[in-house]
């Protein structure tokens, strides 16, 4: 299984590191390891070595000083520019040793010890020197941690304090708990933000402190939670501060600036317009302040303010009205901005009760705009150049609409070549060009009010239409489709897709090239490059944990659902249509696909710094069609192969099966199934110099048997002996913005090949390399 080569690439490896030593002075050693040993404690290691003050030199592939090597490398023999600069860019010099570090690192642990409530906790560490080498292990010793006995609440403004004291139900400071100061922390933001939520608009964190008492026995102590009142400095004779109260504040007054220029803010505008709006018995009002004709009609934009008249201020409210009115993609500045107000339309302050009048700030971004972009392509791995024309109208219908009207061109590498290229003397083979027209609407379509839908369901509607021609050397389509779907996202973190209604008619045009690569006896892969209609509904959800600047663990998750043609077959049957020559029914002359698919691709991110990361894949789908038509159309089926599947393959080389190409007939292969598994370990070698080294593993099947392709059908009990299996390295250019990657891989375990040969020994030849070139990373 190809041991010799990976074997040798460790020793290698190995090999390099032996010299890390050289030029290393005397009585100095390198920094080999930091090691931890905890007792008697619940806090992990891990959190401890953020806090270690001096950390050994980088590695990659978790073994391999590779920064160090080559600054070894060029720190030999003659200095020269070349060296120079491997040496001060991608070279790091050698760690050396310092005690006093160690010793500093041993007060920050037990700092943070005593921050967690172990405060009886010891911490030392030892030293091992050997062959120029210094490994330091840190010994700590929690012992018996603090618990809390009893919690109490010091608020001196009675108004303040019930607020507080009914929400302890959440508190996160609980009896029985450990101590832990950053416990503590997280409480102060909690009750900061919960009385934000509640009107208290000029609370803020800095009110709250903790006093602890740790003189109890038992390893426990007791937490006061003090919450003191503002302090208000009073014009007098002495000029002294007076204790004064946390005031509860009202939304007075919502007022609107729909032409708000930061250069002129102090303009005063000549039209005032005031909106009602009723929800039930309750009506609010917005006042607009204008120049002229509003561009954006007033409805549109309250429907994306959740301040309301006559409620208590609240944070979330503020969130929320600033998302939402982004999201109309309508506004290049969005301020608020909260104005006392001490004589108020709807009632009189008090020294517990204030009012706020509401001012929203909003510049208007250009309705119109024409882009010209340039692009490397790869779609579905086929690489390639395009050129696209996009026009953008943001208020199309005066209600934030974002009308988008795109004309795409592309040349790509793609299918097999022959003779008469599409492009001669370029090195693409398949032309595409299209045009694609949009409406983006900032609500649902469907007869929902949006005042029915909940405060963070802000759902965009979108219908689309478009046209696509497609040129390859074994076949021509066409592909018109026509769609009207919306999204929403329930949380940050959530986002939904529904398409109730997505056709979408393919009309083939079957060249001499693919023809001969189908066989005439296999009526079940000719009926894929058919003609046919398409008319379905999809869904889809999508979930990721990621957390935007910090380096930690996530996972990725997007589920599809598809079902089509079902109510087609219905009528056609109730109706009693005729039927084709393989008995499908028509419309307008073309067989509709009648079929259900599903499919799901889970990811984990195991992050360990910001230059090493292990990302794992796995990705099912299965499609079956049903009905009208036996088989799934090309455009919905699966495929393995290409810069982001198996790389070891070609794009649309892999499977179906163990089907083996005895006769060798080349053809694009698909499947109704498909299996997959990715794992790619990623490592910083220099700024945007970015590595990898990946395994991947899949394949595609066919739902039924056919004959044509002995052993390509899905087998249950021995799927398994299908599996396809590659491994290799990247190379990838990640300017942050756009990400070019380059993919060698090579065949570790191919089905095509006969039982009991399936496993590939032997070091891999130039000739067994696969090169995939991509655009971004490949999952």
């Amino acid at each position: 299984m190809r041991t010799h080569f990976i074997l040798s690439f460790f020793l290698l490896a190995l090999a390099s590191s032996c010299s890390l030593t050289r030029n290393i002075p005397d009585n100095s050693y390198l920094l080999r390891r930091n090691k931890i040993a905890i007792e008697d404690s619940q806090v992990k290691a891990d959190e401890l070595r953020t806090f270690v003050r001096q950390k050994p030199n980088r590695k990659i592939l978790g073994f391999y000083r590779f920064h160090l090597s080559i600054y070894q490398l060029a720190d030999r023999g003659t200095e020269n520019k070349l060296k120079y600069w491997m040496k001060n860019t991608i070279g790091e010099p050698p760690v050396i040793y310092e005690p006093f570090l160690a010793d500093a690192t041993a007060r920050q642990f037990e700092l943070y010890m005593h921050s967690k409530g172990y405060f009886n906790s010891h911490v030392d560490y030892h030293t091992i020197f050997n062959n120029k080498r210094a490994t330091v292990t840190y010994h700590v010793t929690g012992n018996q941690p603090y618990s809390i006995r009893e919690i109490d609440y010091t608020i001196g403004d009675s108004h303040l304090e019930g607020f507080v004291l009914h929400d302890t139900i959440n508190s996160l400071i609980r009896r029985g708990n450990r101590y832990d100061a950053d416990i503590l922390q997280e409480e102060r933001l909690r009750i900061s933000r919960q009385l934000k939520n509640q009107g208290f608009y000029q609370f803020s964190r800095e009110f709250i402190f903790f006093r602890v008492d740790s003189t109890l026995s038992n390893h426990q102590l007791d937490i006061e939670v003090v919450i003191s009142n503002p302090q208000d400095v009073r014009p007098a004779r002495t000029n002294n501060q007076f204790q004064s109260r946390h005031r509860r504040f009202i939304i007075d007054q919502v007022n609107i600036f729909p032409d708000y220029s930061p250069f002129r803010p102090t303009t005063a505008f000549s039209d005032t317009t005031t909106y009602l709006l009723s929800k039930g018995t309750e009506e609010y009002t917005y006042n607009f302040f204008h120049a002229g004709r509003m561009q954006i009609r007033p409805r549109t934009i309250i429907n994306n303010i959740m301040l309301e008249q006559n409620n208590y201020y609240s944070i979330d409210d503020v969130e929320l009205t600033y998302a939402h009115l982004s999201r109309l993609r309508n506004f290049r500045i969005i301020n608020l901005q909260f104005l006392e107000n001490t004589q108020p339309y709807g009632g009189s302050p008090s020294d517990t009760l204030g009012y706020l009048n509401a001012q929203v700030e909003l510049s208007r971004s250009p309705s119109n705009a024409f882009t010209v972009e340039a692009e490397g392509l790869n779609t579905s791995g086929n690489l390639g150049v395009a050129g696209n024309v996009i026009y953008h109208n943001r208020n199309v219908f005066r209600g934030a609409e974002v009308f988008n009207l795109r004309l795409k061109g592309a040349l790509e590498v793609s299918g097999e070549s022959r003779a008469d290229e599409v492009i001669q003397r370029l090195p693409f083979n398949t032309l595409e060009v299209g045009a694609e027209a949009s409406i983006d609407f900032p609500k649902l379509l469907f007869p929902i009010r949006m005042e029915q839908l909940s405060k963070t369901a802000r759902p965009k509607s979108t219908v689309l239409t478009g046209i696509n021609f497609r040129q390859r050397p074994d076949y021509t389509r066409f592909i018109y489709n026509l769609s009207y779907g919306f999204e929403w996202s329930p949380e940050s973190r959530k986002r939904q897709h529904l398409y109730p209604i997505e056709i979408s008619s393919i009309k083939v045009f079957n060249d001499s090239l693919l023809q001969a690569k189908i066989p005439d006896n296999n009526p079940l892969l000719q009926s894929r490059f058919k003609d046919h209609l398409i008319t379905g509904t999809k869904y889809s959800y999508s979930f990721s944990s990621q957390e935007l600047g910090r380096d930690v663990d996530f996972m990725y998750f997007r589920g599809n659902m598809e079902i089509a043609g079902n109510l087609l077959y219905f009528v056609s049957k109730q109706i009693d249509a005729p039927r084709d020559e393989n008995q499908s029914y028509q419309l307008f002359n073309i067989p509709f696909a009648q079929y259900i698919k599903g499919d799901a691709d889970f990811r984990y991110y195991k992050v360990y710094d910001r230059d090493n990361t292990l990302a794992f894949r796995l990705m099912a789908g299965v499609g079956i069609p049903y009905g009208n038509l036996n088989v799934l159309p090309f455009i919905k089926s699966y495929y393995g192969g290409g810069a982001n599947s198996v790389r070891a393959w070609r794009i649309y080389s892999l499977g179906p099966g163990g089907y083996q190409d005895s006769l060798d007939v080349r053809f694009d292969s698909y499947g109704d199934i498909k299996l997959e598994a990715n794992v790619e370990y990623r490592f910083n070698i220099y700024k945007f110099w970015k590595g990898a080294l990946f395994a991947d593993a899949g394949n595609v099947w066919f739902l039924k048997d056919n004959p044509q392709f002995p052993g390509g059908n899905f087998d249950p009990g021995n799927f398994y002996k299908d599996i396809a299996i590659g491994t290799g390295a990247g190379m990838r250019l990640d300017f942050d913005f756009f990400i070019v990657r380059v993919d060698a891989a090579f065949r570790v375990r191919d089905p095509a090949r006969p039982q009991g040969s399936r496993w590939i020994s032997g070091t891999p030849e130039w000739r067994d390399w696969n090169f995939n070139l991509g655009i971004g990373y490949p999952f």
